[in-house]
């Protein structure tokens, strides 16, 4: 059974909306994307207008970060709550997006 679905958001064009109760602590997605440098990502950002301003860059560290845009799944389509209901948990170079209470 599908638990989360990606259709249109009022506050970005497209969000990431559960379809039924998660308990907390599941493990919702991996963000996936390519892993680059924030110096590449920034150089495609410029040259790519295509996305309206969309960024699927999930930081890493200092100087690597994941391209949702380049190989992504639709946990790049999540977006920022004051009062969130998932959070990220980073394991090296992989990120895993795990429901909160």
């Amino acid at each position: 059974m599908r638990r989360m679905v990606v259709r249109r958001s009022p506050i970005h064009g497209r969000g990431v909306f559960a379809l039924t109760n998660i308990p907390s602590g599941e493990l919702l997605v991996e963000y996936k994307g390519e892993v680059t440098s924030w110096r590449v990502a920034s150089q495609r950002y410029q040259r790519n207008s295509a996305e309206d301003g969309h960024t699927f860059f999930f930081g890493l560290d200092d100087r690597h970060v994941i391209d949702g845009a380049r190989g992504g799944n639709s946990a790049r389509w999540l977006n920022h709550c004051c009062e969130p209901n998932c959070e990220a948990e980073q394991e090296g170079r992989r990120v895993f997006i795990r429901a909160l209470a």
